[in-house]
């Protein structure tokens, strides 16, 4: 018994590689970090992050997340049929054409498919061959975009500082303002139940939901979701926790529904509009707390913080978005050109007074050593008004 199970779970890796969620993940990851590499090099005249940052801060949760859904799926015996798996893919495929990561989340994915699943008895045509996608009843996609909703809140609630992407932008009035823009893929690995294999039911329970099968096998899916949202009026690691937050009751009240339509299969429709509709809702909701003043602009007191560059002696310092420099070495700064100018005067040790969102102040210290790069490591609102060679890459 348990070799036919071990069997099964290395065939499922490599059933894995004749899907093209995996595929479709890496070239939707590196179209998003180039294009990204490119804004930074024309806003800051260098690139910020590494390629691939949009992963950054994902795996932990992701394979976490990835292990309760394969105990889920193979425990309850939740069967994904072949038809059902590419119509996701094909769907993943089509929405990634927005450029978005918002569109790319299990609630659109996940609750688009479920919704056509419901409605496909109902359709007027010949579906042939998505007949044997409708055997897979819908609380089972219901219960997966669940966990798949829990996922992409605990990535949100995670949120730091070094985790999102300064821009520069000009606001109503001419005068540059900054934003930061959250752009997460997390691919959540799960093994699964596919129809036709050496596993033979064990319970009368197994599988939760017939296909029609006598046995199964596994599939192990690289199911790719994720978010996308900016952030102007606060700071991003607050807008992070906020929308985390709404994603978690959202990912609990698709949770109950599913669970429940179980038992009364009408409720199943509940459990896609709930996620469709909570999902815009959140966004919108955060769109309007954007509509006051902005968070990132200059400031009379001194230089706003709009990023550090990783690894930079600024992020050695923990000096974060939205910390504002009012001396550098004892000198006032108001322009990026004041802060280089008391940068050089002080040879190679240099005392910063920062004052961070809460208005508390603090001082930081560090000695520069060559090589490093020569402001630090900090991006401003304002861009600099004298062009000036920079080196850290």
């Amino acid at each position: 018994m348990l070799e036919i199970w071990l069997n099964e779970s290395l065939e499922g890796i490599g059933r894995m590689f004749t899907y093209p969620f995996l595929y479709i993940a890496l070239l939707m990851i590196w179209f998003a970090s180039r294009a990204r590499i490119k804004q930074e090099r024309k806003q800051f005249g260098m690139r910020l992050f590494p390629v691939f940052s949009e992963w950054k801060g994902t795996w932990r949760v992701s394979l976490i997340g990835g292990l309760f859904a394969s105990l889920l799926a193979v425990a309850g015996g939740l069967v994904m049929t072949v038809p059902l798996l590419l119509g996701l893919a094909v769907l993943l495929l089509v929405l990634s054409v927005f450029k978005n990561f918002t569109r790319i989340s299990a609630a659109y994915t996940i609750g688009i498919a479920g919704l056509f699943l419901f409605a496909l008895p109902y359709l007027n045509g010949n579906f042939q061959w998505m007949e044997k996608a409708e055997v897979v009843a819908p609380p089972v996609l219901a219960i997966l975009l669940s966990l798949m909703l829990f996922v992409e809140a605990f990535v949100l609630l995670r949120t730091s500082p070094d985790q999102t992407f300064p821009e520069r932008s000009k606001g109503s009035r001419g005068m540059w303002i900054g934003q930061h823009r959250s752009k997460k893929m997390i691919v959540i690995p799960f093994f699964t139940l596919l129809p036709g294999g050496a596993i033979e039911p064990f319970a009368e329970w197994w599988p939760l939901l017939s296909v029609g099968g006598e046995s199964y096998g596994l599939i192990l899916i690289p199911f790719v979701t994720g978010f996308e949202w900016v952030v102007k009026g606060q700071t991003p690691e607050k807008a992070g926790k906020a929308i985390g937050r709404h994603t978690f009751l959202l990912a609990g009240l698709v949770f109950a529904v599913a669970i429940a339509s179980i038992f009364w299969s009408s409720l199943v429709v509940a459990a896609f509009l709930i996620s469709l509709i909570g999902r815009e809702w959140i966004y919108i909701r955060h769109r309007l707390r954007e509509e006051g003043s902005p968070f990132f602009s200059s400031t009379n007191s001194g230089l706003r913080i709009l990023g550090i560059i990783p690894g930079s002696p600024a992020a050695q310092l923990e000096l974060i978005p939205g910390d504002t420099i009012e001396r550098v070495n004892g000198r006032p700064t108001r322009t990026e050109q004041q802060f280089y100018e008391a940068l050089q005067a002080n040879g190679g040790f240099n005392k910063l007074e920062v004052r961070d969102e809460t208005g508390e102040k603090r001082y930081v210290q560090r000695a520069m050593y060559e090589g490093e790069h020569h402001e630090m490591g900090i991006v401003f609102v304002e861009p600099p008004v004298l062009e000036k060679s920079v080196g850290f890459f």
